[in-house]
């Protein structure tokens, strides 16, 4: 009897380690059951979130399937013309309503202080450049989407080629060179991206050397090369007592005496 069990208790062993993993397995599964519940649960909102989606990608997507906006081509760009058209007459009209107010005191006179602020040409112009510069440029890219079907960057080269002539509606000097130097800059940041040209760390310093160079050596040697703007500037600079002009004509002088006489 002793024998048996001795027997017996091995198998007894046996069951109670089956039960172990039976009831292990039963609480694996618990959380099998409650992870996927909870991925049920997530599929569900993300279902309802991407029943959503193409409604709301509707309202952005054109009819063409490229441009991105809320409203049509047309509407769009006519809405970004008025809107830079506020901000461009805006901010000048602003500027000149303030300067005529507080400096010049034209608020004795309402008629003039309106005629060379709120009606003058100047904001009025710059307005007009600043909405179809910005409109202009978001309509023929619109229309070239429409036409080539695709999108890259010859869509962008012929629109800002052609938005550029609003600058016939407020002609600044300064506003081109201002976008020349920018140009450049995207130039060679494009170039320094795809491995052309190698970024130095002191260049931004070395370009204005050259710049700096080229200025003043047009400012004593070719005079009537420079912005006289410029060259009050740096009239100013050098101070009230100072004329530059003349120091500068004095050494050309110099220079070409010594010359004729060799």
């Amino acid at each position: 009897m002793e024998n048996q069990n001795q027997e017996n208790t091995p198998n007894e062993e046996i069951t109670n380690e089956t039960h172990l993993n039976t009831n292990l397995s039963q609480e694996e599964l618990e959380k099998e059951i409650k992870k996927s519940e909870e991925s049920i649960k997530v599929t569900e909102v993300t279902k309802t979130t991407d029943g959503l989606k193409p409604s709301d990608e509707t309202e952005y997507i054109n009819k063409n399937g490229i441009c991105k906006h809320r409203d049509s081509c047309t509407i769009s760009t006519l809405k970004t013309i008025i809107r830079g058209f506020a901000i461009g007459y805006g901010l000048r009209a602003g500027i000149a309503l303030l300067t005529g107010l507080v400096l010049r005191k034209l608020y004795r006179n309402p008629r003039k202080l309106i005629n060379q602020s709120l009606l003058h040409k100047d904001p009025i112009g710059f307005g007009l450049f600043l909405g179809f510069y910005t409109g202009g440029f978001k309509g023929i890219n619109c229309l070239l989407r429409a036409i080539r079907g695709k999108e890259d960057g010859l869509n962008s080269i012929v629109a800002g080629f052609i938005a550029g002539s609003a600058m016939m509606f407020s002609k600044s000097t300064e506003m081109a060179l201002y976008l020349f130097a920018r140009a450049l800059e995207s130039l060679f940041n494009a170039a320094v991206k795809r491995g052309y040209l190698k970024s130095y760390k002191h260049g931004d310093s070395v370009l204005f050397c050259l710049c700096t160079t080229i200025l003043f050596h047009g400012f004593v040697w070719e005079p009537t090369a420079v912005r006289p703007s410029y060259m009050k500037f740096i009239s100013k600079v050098a101070g009230k007592n100072r004329d530059i002009g003349a120091i500068t004509s004095v050494i050309r002088d110099m220079y070409y005496q010594q010359q004729s006489k060799k």
